[in-house]
């Protein structure tokens, strides 16, 4: 947003998505990596030591295949395979300072800010589809996309890039953005139709005895913890027509009993 404030005309967005990210980290590359970093030798030594001579087989109605080394991917449901993913991909830079690549966990996204004279878009989006083929990772162009914001500009919007397709709109880090900066439309609805949703299972604890207290938890926990997720980034959005609507459904859970004080979008923002 800041871009467009600026003197970018509009602002390409790509998300780019690793076709089964944490399975096929190679083990060889992940460990030249850590060996670089600055970190004690042993505690580098120790996590090779996880990694390796690690083997895995198949097991159907008592049938078992032969056991087979591992030498990809980073152990799911642990508190290292994040991690080690991140160290993998921590290397990912922009080519230019001026453009942003934002990571988190296999998410990561690119924003190429585009000038009357500047379009970086197909050397920055080269330059990850390289680094993927150095480092033996494979992108998923299926679930690759593209969106173009834009301010208040007509002229026609850059052709898209080969072999990755176009949206309208993009789900960013749970927060889904639309071209035009200033529509919501998407992301209310998903969020109100969740938090609906689960102030369903608040009535029937209301049936069931819950004290307004009671409820009053269940009811930050289930859906005000929704509303507050992004609001840093959505809670700009025009009051009347999408800000309101979150309002009236406070009000509602306040006379229904689940709240015990009354609270408004705009005390949450």
């Amino acid at each position: 947003m800041e871009w467009l404030d600026g003197n970018a005309s509009m602002v390409r967005v790509f998300s780019f998505d690793f076709s089964k990210a944490f399975d096929t980290v190679p083990h060889e590359i992940l460990c030249n990596k850590l060996k670089k970093l600055p970190i004690s030798p042993y505690i580098t030594n120790w996590i090779i030591n996880f990694l390796t001579n690690r083997y895995q087989r198949v097991v159907v109605d008592g049938v078992k295949t032969e056991y087979l080394p591992i030498n990809r991917g980073v152990p799911q449901g642990t508190v290292l395979g994040p991690i080690l993913f991140s160290i993998m991909i921590n290397d990912i830079r922009p080519v230019q300072a001026s453009n942003l690549i934002v990571k988190f966990a296999d998410d990561i996204n690119l924003g190429i800010k585009v000038t009357d004279d500047s379009d970086a878009s197909y050397m920055e989006t080269n330059n990850i589809i390289n680094w993927a083929e150095t480092n033996r990772m494979k992108l998923n162009y299926k679930k690759t996309w593209e969106m173009v914001i834009r301010g208040k500009i007509t002229r026609p919007l850059p052709a898209p890039l080969p072999m990755i397709v176009r949206k309208s709109w993009l789900k960013i880090l749970g927060v889904t953005f639309q071209e035009n900066p200033s529509m919501w439309d998407m992301h209310l609805d998903e969020l109100m139709s969740k938090a609906c949703s689960r102030m369903y299972i608040i009535r029937i604890c209301k049936y069931y005895g819950f004290s307004r207290k009671e409820l009053d938890l269940l009811f930050h926990s289930l859906i005000l913890s929704i509303i507050v997720f992004g609001i840093e980034v959505w809670g700009c959005a025009s009051y009347s027509k999408y800000l309101s609507q979150v309002d009236k459904l406070l009000k509602r859970a306040y006379k229904y009993g689940y709240l015990m004080y009354q609270v408004s979008i705009v005390d949450i923002y």
